[in-house]
C-alpha cells in the first residue's frame, strides 16, 4: 500500500503479511488453554516462533519505526499532517471494530465490553481484543517527532540511548514491582524498544554485508533463546506464573528489537528475487494486514464457542497449525473486503506530511 507520499515499498507488505500470520495462528491455536494446543507444549525449534506467535506483535511495531524512518530520510514533518494522516489510516476501522464490540456486549454475545475501557484506551492499554496495541502505536506517534529530531541531530546511533533508557526503566520496574511483563509487553515501556531498533535499521546505512551478518546472527540467537523462552513457560507460564516474575522480562522486548529490525533492514534491501505469483499474494496480504489484525478478533469469538466440547481431547500442534493455515487462507479475502470497501475510500483523506527540503 502507497504511504500519504506516494512511496510504496513492497517487501514491507511480506513482512506484514508474516506478522499478522503469527498474530492469526497464536490466536486460533490456542483457543483456550488447553485446546488446540495447551500452553505447555513446546514443538521443537524453530517452531516455538509460531506457538509464541504473540510475537508478531513486535514485527509489526518494529516494522512502523522502520517503514517512518525510512519514508521521512532525514527530513522535516509536517506534524499535524503526520498525525492526521494516520488517524485516517487508524481510526475508522478501529472505531467500528470497538463500536460492533460495544454492541455485542450489549446482546451478551461475547466478553463484557465496557466503555471505561474504551476511553481509558486512549492512554492505557485497555482496548479490547487486539485493539491496545494501536494505543502503542498511537503513542509511538506522539514521540515520533522527537525522536526523528534526535537522529537528525546526532546520527542514528542515538537511538540507541533511547533503548538503554527503557531498559533501565524495565529494570527499575523490576526491582520494585518484582514483575515486569505487563509493561514491556502492553505498553510503550517495552514497544519503544522495537520502534526505535526499527528506526535505527532504516537509517543506519549498514552496508550489504553487515546486514546481512547482523541478521543471520541475531535471527538465530533470537530463535534460540525464543524455543527455551517457549520451553520455560512461555508468555502465560514463564517462571510458573502470570504476569511472570522472570528478570527475562527486562531483555525481551530489546531481543525482539534487534533480530525483528535486523531481519527487517536485510529483507527489504536483499533483492531476493519472488515469483511475481507469491509477490502479489505477500502484497495484498500485507495490504490488508489490518483488517486482518483487527477482525480476526470477531471470527475467534465465534469459533470458541464451537469446540467447547472437545477441550481436552486430541490436543495436538501439529494439526493445529496447518488448520489455522488454512482458516488463515479462508479468512484473508474477507480481509481485503474490508480494506477495500472500509479502509481504502477514506485513504483519499490523507495528507502529506513530509516537508521537503
Amino acid at each position: 500500500m502507497k504511504s500519504s507520499s506516494g512511496l510504496y515499498f513492497s517487501r514491507l507488505d511480506h513482512i506484514r503479511a508474516l506478522a499478522a500470520y503469527l498474530v492469526f495462528v497464536w490466536h486460533f491455536t490456542h483457543l483456550t488453554a488447553e485446546f488446540p494446543v495447551p500452553f505447555s507444549a513446546v514443538p521443537p525449534f524453530p517452531f516455538a516462533l509460531l506457538e509464541e506467535g504473540h510475537v508478531g506483535v513486535g514485527l509489526f511495531m518494529t516494522l512502523s519505526g522502520y517503514l517512518f524512518a525510512k519514508l521521512v530520510n532525514g527530513q522535516a514533518i509536517n506534524y499535524p499532517a503526520f498525525l492526521w494522516s494516520r488517524a485516517v489510516r487508524l481510526v475508522p476501522l478501529l472505531a467500528g471494530s470497538l463500536a460492533a464490540w460495544y454492541i455485542l456486549s450489549k446482546l451478551h454475545i461475547g466478553s463484557p465490553i465496557y466503555f471505561s475501557e474504551i476511553w481509558r484506551g486512549v492512554l492505557l492499554p485497555t482496548l479490547p481484543n487486539g485493539a491496545w496495541s494501536i494505543t502503542i502505536e498511537f503513542h509511538f506517534y506522539l514521540l515520533f517527532p522527537y525522536l526523528l529530531a534526535l537522529s537528525n541531530r546526532f546520527g542514528p546511533y542515538a537511538l540507541l540511548i533511547g533503548i538503554c533508557l527503557s531498559l533501565c526503566l524495565r529494570a527499575l520496574l523490576w526491582v520494585k514491582y518484582g514483575e515486569v511483563q505487563l509493561v514491556a509487553y502492553w505498553t510503550i515501556i517495552g514497544a519503544i524498544d522495537q520502534f526505535l531498533m526499527g528506526m535505527f535499521f532504516a537509517t543506519a546505512g549498514l552496508g550489504v554485508k553487515a546486514r546481512r551478518v547482523v541478521a543471520f546472527t541475531s535471527g538465530l540467537l533470537f530463535l534460540l533463546f525464543w524455543q527455551i523462552f517457549d520451553a520455560k513457560g512461555g508468555f502465560f507460564n514463564l517462571d510458573g506464573a502470570y504476569p511472570s516474575p522472570s528478570a527475562l522480562w527486562i531483555i525481551i522486548p530489546s531481543m525482539q528489537a534487534v533480530a525483528f529490525g535486523s531481519f527487517v533492514a536485510w529483507y527489504d534491501n536483499s533483492g531476493i528475487s519472488v515469483p511475481p505469483e507469491v509477490d502479489l499474494c505477500l502484497r495484498k496480504v500485507g495490504e490488508w494486514s489490518y483488517s486482518i489484525y483487527l477482525l480476526h478478533f470477531f471470527l475467534r469469538e465465534v469459533s470458541i464457542p464451537l469446540i467447547k466440547d472437545r477441550v481436552g481431547q486430541d490436543a495436538n500442534f501439529w494439526w493445529a497449525l496447518p488448520a489455522a493455515t488454512v482458516l488463515f487462507a479462508a479468512f484473508v479475502p474477507l480481509a481485503g473486503l474490508s480494506f477495500e470497501f472500509f479502509e481504502k475510500p477514506l485513504l483519499r483523506l490523507r495528507t502529506a506530511y513530509i516537508v521537503r527540503s
